[in-house]
């Protein structure tokens, strides 16, 4: 994957000089303990949407969740919850032992196969799901403990680290691929795309019709959707090339910042609270260990998939037409 998606300027290489290695081993250290602090945080604040999965309701449980047909159903489901903010606890003091993180991972896994057996499935949380799946079977405990770890163990950390924010990637460019054959699909049809001019207004239109929420911007962003229309095919585009800028260290800032953009503006307009993944985009891409520490606006432009294309080659037709 580096190596297609990876810049042809600047290779992506985890092959680091030791005393950049031993730098960005520290900072995602940090950035790993910052990701074990949250699911606590997550489940103390979300105490008030589980209860429903206590109460005696009939549910048709998930593929994942069958196991608890064994048992009296609310003795399960108590005992999923219970495990899940038990293991977030230890996580977020013992993150370094792999058992712990395999706990938190299973038990988040379970918690939210139940919450998701009353008939939708919301992806809130998914992203939370991929990455301590990839932490807790492949990250070294040493990650932890970057000081007295050796170059082979920082070089696997980095890897691993990587391979998260390249899962967060794909999770985004699956939603703008998803726009984009939708898109296909409409246009065949003679209907309204993503891509029209007023698809921003219609869409929140259609999303506070459905659930009556107090929308902090939803009514000013239908009456000036059209001035708008340019975020909505940016979204589009952040979305689509989010595995392509998970490569390219230079654009991690970038689409980190872009893509909390877009669900801070979901919030205020659809009052859709995607924070979880807020805090994924800050974790990997935001406080990137991979990014460069100065900001460079020529590099970035570079990068940028289609318009960095077009960008280089003008470029270099015309400092061949100057010369």
């Amino acid at each position: 994957m580096s190596k297609f998606f990876g810049s042809r300027q600047q290779p992506y290489s985890f092959a680091a000089p030791l005393h950049a290695l031993r730098e960005r081993s520290l900072t995602a250290s940090t950035l790993l303990r910052i990701f074990y602090a949250f699911p606590i945080f997550w489940y103390v604040t979300h105490l008030q949407s589980f209860s429903p999965l206590l109460q005696p309701i009939p549910v048709e449980l998930v593929w994942s969740s069958k196991w608890l047909l064994l048992m009296d159903r609310q003795t399960g489901a108590a005992f999923v919850l219970l495990s899940g903010i038990l293991s977030a606890s230890v996580a977020l003091l013992f993150p370094e032992k792999r058992f712990v993180r395999v706990w938190l991972f299973i038990s988040l896994f379970q918690i939210l196969s139940l919450k998701y057996s009353f008939g939708k499935i919301h992806h809130l949380m998914h992203g939370w799901v991929y990455t301590s799946f990839i932490l807790a079977f492949f990250l070294p405990n040493e990650s932890f403990f970057p000081q007295g770890s050796g170059r082979a163990t920082q070089h696997r950390t980095m890897l691993v680290f990587h391979a998260c924010t390249t899962m967060l990637g794909i999770t985004y460019g699956l939603a703008g691929l998803g726009k984009l054959l939708g898109t296909v699909y409409q246009t065949a049809l003679w209907q309204i795309t993503p891509l029209h001019p007023s698809a921003l207004a219609r869409h929140i239109a259609d999303r506070l019709l459905q659930t009556f929420p107090d929308s902090i911007l939803g009514g000013w962003m239908i009456n000036y959707g059209v001035w708008l229309w340019p975020a909505m095919l940016g979204t589009v585009y952040l979305q689509l090339f989010a595995v392509h800028a998970a490569f390219r260290p230079q654009l991690h800032r970038l689409w980190g910042f872009g893509l909390s953009c877009f669900h801070l503006i979901t919030a205020l307009t659809m009052t859709i609270d995607f924070s979880p993944n807020l805090a994924l985009l800050g974790i990997f891409f935001v406080a990137s260990p991979f990014a460069p520490a100065k900001f460079n606006i020529m590099a970035i432009i570079r990068e940028l998939p289609i318009f960095g294309y077009i960008f280089t080659h003008f470029y270099s037709y015309r400092s061949k037409s100057s010369t």
